[in-house]
């Protein structure tokens, strides 16, 4: 086992312990993904390990080539039982990340976001181990991975987590846990008021809906 796979199969181990422990009532309570119960997240967590590119391909034409349709599809149109759900992310620690050209470390970061949707609206511990965070900030701070989040959100910020020691951009400063950036990059406003330092009201801006009571009158 390398590395890497030592650090998932933490965060795998961690996350089971907290599924295993929940009652009906918190599987089908809201995660951080928009419309998501926390069933669903962990659903999603299973399927780059159960689709093949072919199956993938058949379930992206059926959902009009729409990732987020089909993303959807599969999380909601699981009618598994919870228990068998957690066997099935436990067997994932024996299987393989379908994702074509995925990084290794896509798999962490995978789990480690979504995790993050569990643990934060369950009201869990949501402290991350700082070299599976690092790792984690560095890949949604990447080319590929920038271009997949919320457009110009990290435009002249200074990020800083810390309790982990990671530290991306430059310009106004944006301090705060390694939890609450990795929250904040992927796109999720949940962990915003945690943030600190002259850039993180501008963050907040940025990834939070303006308020019709705050929104300054447009000149014409």
């Amino acid at each position: 086992m390398n590395e890497i796979e030592a650090l998932i199969g933490a965060e795998r181990t961690r996350l089971l312990g907290v599924l295993e422990k929940l009652d009906n009532e918190r599987w089908n309570s809201a995660s951080l993904c928009a419309g998501w119960r926390v069933r669903d997240v962990v659903v999603h967590l299973l399927m780059p390990y159960h689709l093949t590119v072919p199956r993938f391909l058949v379930n992206m034409a059926a959902a009009g080539f729409t990732f987020d349709k089909m993303a959807d599809r599969w999380a909601r149109g699981d009618t598994r039982p919870n228990a068998q759900i957690v066997e099935a992310l436990r067997a994932t620690g024996q299987g393989r990340f379908r994702i074509p050209g995925a990084p290794a470390e896509a798999p962490l970061s995978h789990l480690v976001i979504h995790a993050q949707d569990i643990y934060r609206p369950l009201g869990i511990d949501h402290t991350i181990d700082p070299q599976s965070a690092n790792i984690v900030l560095e890949q949604l701070t990447s080319p590929q991975a920038r271009r997949a989040l919320t457009p110009g959100l990290m435009d002249g910020l200074a990020f800083t987590a810390h309790d982990s020691g990671w530290r991306y951009g430059t310009g106004a400063e944006v301090i705060g846990s390694a939890s609450a950036l990795v929250t904040t990059l992927a796109g999720r406003p949940a962990a915003a008021h945690e943030l600190t330092g002259s850039g993180a009201a501008q963050i907040r801006r940025r990834l939070l809906p303006p308020s019709p009571e705050t929104d300054e009158p447009t000149s014409t």
